[in-house]
């Protein structure tokens, strides 16, 4: 299981790093690891004097709780501006530092704001002669950067969902245990697919994604709680409409229904998350029509 950026703070530092080097390109960036010799109180500054220090709250919900956090934070590694004056002039050498900005997951109160403005005045003050004289302490999320933050979603940010897929013996193993289970299906698959030859296959095919699509969601249950959330409550919204469908017009062509909604069901989970494989998409939407098809007692 790959660390969740919401849920890890290294993870996260390495996410809104991978933001802020694609908002800025590398050519401008200036990574500041802190394996030797400590934290300067920044991650990663640019040539053109934005400082950034990541921070992941413990939790989000309790407003209250939040902002003496984020205070406590801004607090803790500004001060760092100072007290580490002879090291930051070596490693901002002409650059400037005209903003210092707290990345972090959620900024819910005005309060927080003001209290920036506040800071930003206290460190101008200081005299420091790396800091400009515009100087600003903010506090970004990646809803200030959702161009970024969309293409990282869909490159090195995707979710890598690991669950066991089940071979072709595994599933006639299945079906033979589950004639019941299945045969609304087997009622079904001649009206939709029309050719006899195609419907064994195509059972085996069903029953294979609606297998898969099981143990995905079960893993998502299991280290993605969040997620399998949105997904059951879009698939569920999905299947009742598509039920409605047929009992308001029976006389619907079912490939056709089903087709438009799995248009529709795709646009909703690359909507809602944005990391999604798209191989994981795709199963998700044939385990669904499986699923629908195996279970719905409405006989098209």
């Amino acid at each position: 299981m790959i660390k969740s950026k919401d849920t890890d703070p290294k993870a996260f530092e390495r996410y809104f790093k991978d933001i802020v080097k694609l908002h800025y390109s590398p050519a401008n960036y200036r990574d500041v690891p802190d394996n030797q010799g400590g934290d300067f109180g920044i991650e990663c500054y640019t040539i053109s004097g934005h400082a950034f220090q990541c921070y992941l709250p413990e939790q989000t919900t309790d407003i209250a709780k939040l902002v003496a956090a984020q205070k406590a934070k801004i607090n803790k590694d500004t001060k760092k501006l100072s007290d580490k004056k002879d090291k930051l002039e070596r490693l901002f050498g002409s650059t400037k530092i005209c903003r210092w900005i707290l990345a972090t997951s959620a900024h819910k109160s005005a309060e927080i704001t003001a209290f920036c403005a506040q800071k930003s005045l206290e460190i101008r003050n200081l005299g420091l002669n790396y800091i400009d004289s515009d100087f600003q302490v903010l506090i970004h999320t990646e809803e200030d950067y959702k161009l970024e933050a969309e293409a990282l979603s869909k490159q090195a940010y995707q979710l890598n969902i690991d669950f066991e897929k089940h071979s072709a013996e595994k599933v006639e193993s299945w079906i033979d245990t589950n004639l019941t289970f299945l045969s609304k299906l087997d009622k079904k698959l001649p009206k939709i697919i029309g050719d006899e030859e195609k419907v064994k296959r195509i059972k085996n095919d069903l029953v294979n994604k609606y297998l898969d699509y099981q143990n995905l969601l079960n893993r998502l249950l299991q280290d993605w709680a969040d997620i399998y959330e949105i997904i059951v409550t879009s698939v569920q919204h999905r299947q009742n409409y598509l039920e409605t469908r047929f009992l308001v017009s029976p006389d619907l062509l079912p490939n056709e229904v089903i087709k438009q909604e799995l248009q529709k069901l795709d646009d909703d989970l690359s909507r809602e998350i944005r990391t999604l494989k798209r191989t994981d998409i795709e199963l998700i939407k044939w385990g669904v029509v499986s699923d629908w098809l195996i279970r719905c007692p409405l006989d098209f």
